[in-house]
C-alpha cells in the first residue's frame, strides 16, 4: 500500500489523536480556570504564584493520561501502519486488532515505555556518532554553535526513527522482543544516510509550523480574550494556542510522516542484513544499543523470512489474504473471507474481521 492509502485506512488512529489531545487540553484548561482563575478573584499575587504550580500539575497529569491510554493507540496505529506496508491489507476493526496486537508484543505500558527508551537513545547515540563522521563543518571556527542547534532541531526527526525500530519489532513478532529491536538499530545504521536525508527539511517544516499556527492563532485568542474582558488572562490565550497546535501536530502531521517513514524503512529493511561483526561494533559506539544486544542475552537475528518480503513489493490496497483451508486445530471459520482460524481466535488472521461465537 502507498503512504497516502495507509493514511486515509488509518483515520480511526487520528480521531483517537485527536480526542486525547482535546481531552488534555480541556483538563489543562480547566486546571487552570479552578488553580488560576478563580484565586485571582481575590488576589493577583497569588494566581501568578499558582501559576508554576499549575503547569506542573498540567504536565504530570497528561504525561499519566499518555502512559496509561495514549501509548495504546500510537503503539497500535504503529502496528496496523506496519500490517498496510508488509500485507497490503487493513483489518476491518483495526483499533482492536491492534489492541491485541499490543497486548501481545508488550506485556505492559512498562515494557513498552522501557524499549521504547532504549530505542530512542541508540538511535541518538548512533545518529549523533554518524554525524560527526560525516561532517567537517564543526572544524570550521564560530560553525560549531551551529552544528549543535542542527543536532537539537535533528530530534524532531529522530523520534520518527524510533517509530520506525517499534514498526520493525511487530514485523520480526517471530524474534524476541529486544533481538528485533537491536536488528532495527543495526538496520537504521545501515540505510543512515537514505533514512535521514531529509531530516534537516523535516525538523525546519515542524518549527515552522509550530511557530507560525501558534502565533497566527494566539494573536486571534489573546485578542478575543481582551473583547471578552479578560485582558488580565490574555496570556493564557497564547498558551491555548500552543497546546491546540500541538494536537494537530500529533494527530495530522506526525501520522503522515510516521507513515512514510515507516514504509521507507520497511523496504529499505529488505535490502538490509546485518552480520554479526556489525552488531558488535555498534555496541561499542552506542551505550544504549549495547544494554539492548545484553537484554537479548546475546543472540543474533535470524534471517528474514523472502515470503514476507515479497509481500511489500505487491500493488494494491485493502486486499486480504486468501482464505486458508481448515484443518484439525483451525475450526472457527471466518464469515467473511472463509479463513480458518483456532477456535479460541477473537480476530480473524486473514481479514482482521471480529470473529462471533454462537
Amino acid at each position: 500500500m502507498k503512504p497516502l492509502d495507509i493514511y486515509s485506512g488509518t483515520a480511526e488512529f487520528r480521531r483517537l489523536k485527536l480526542l486525547l489531545g482535546l481531552s488534555m487540553t480541556l483538563l489543562t484548561t480547566l486546571l487552570y480556570i479552578v488553580m488560576v482563575g478563580l484565586p485571582a478573584l481575590a488576589s493577583k499575587v497569588l494566581s501568578y504564584v499558582l501559576l508554576p504550580v499549575w503547569a506542573g500539575l498540567s504536565i504530570f497529569l497528561c504525561c499519566k493520561l499518555y502512559k496509561s491510554v495514549g501509548y495504546r493507540i500510537d503503539a497500535g496505529h504503529i502496528s496496523i501502519i506496519t500490517g498496510c506496508v508488509t500485507s497490503g491489507y487493513t483489518p476491518n476493526d483495526a483499533v482492536s486488532f491492534s489492541s491485541d496486537m499490543v497486548s501481545l508484543r508488550f506485556r505492559s505500558q512498562k515494557s513498552y515505555f522501557s524499549l521504547k527508551k532504549l530505542i530512542s537513545g541508540a538511535v541518538y547515540e548512533l545518529n549523533t556518532i554518524f554525524s560527526r563522521a560525516s561532517s567537517l563543518v564543526g572544524d570550521v571556527p564560530g560553525m560549531k554553535m551551529m552544528v549543535e542547534i542542527g543536532r537539537m532541531f535533528l530530534r524532531f526527526h529522530l523520534v520518527y526513527m524510533t517509530r520506525c525500530c517499534i514498526a520493525y519489532t511487530f514485523f520480526r513478532s517471530d524474534e524476541g522482543l529486544y533481538l528485533s529491536a537491536t536488528e532495527a538499530c543495526a538496520i537504521f545504521s545501515i540505510n543512515w544516510k537514505q533514512l535521514t536525508k531529509n531530516a534537516t527539511d523535516v525538523s525546519i517544516f515542524l518549527t515552522a509550523f509550530i511557530a507560525v499556527l501558534t502565533a497566527a492563532l494566539g494573536i486571534g485568542l489573546y485578542k478575543l480574550m481582551g473583547i471578552m474582558g479578560l485582558a488580565d488572562y490574555a496570556y493564557f490565550g497564547v498558551i491555548l494556542a500552543f497546546m491546540l497546535v500541538l494536537v494537530l501536530k500529533y494527530a495530522y502531521l506526525d501520522s503522515i510522516l510516521t507513515i512514510y517513514y515507516i514504509h521507507t524503512f520497511m523496504h529499505a529493511a529488505e535490502y538490509s542484513t546485518p552480520s554479526p561483526t556489525f552488531f558488535l561494533r555498534l555496541e561499542k559506539l552506542s551505550p544504549s544499543f549495547a544494554r539492548m544486544a545484553n537484554l537479548a542475552n546475546g543472540q543474533f537475528p535470524t534471517p528474514k523470512k523472502a515470503h514476507a518480503f515479497a509481500i511489500l513489493r505487491r500493488k494494491g490496497t485493502h486486499r486480504a489474504p486468501p482464505a486458508r483451508m481448515p484443518d484439525a486445530r483451525h475450526t472457527l471459520i471466518c464469515p467473511k473471507c472463509r479463513s480458518a482460524n483456532l477456535p479460541q481466535a477473537k480476530f480473524c488472521a486473514g481479514c482482521g474481521t471480529q470473529l462471533k461465537r454462537r
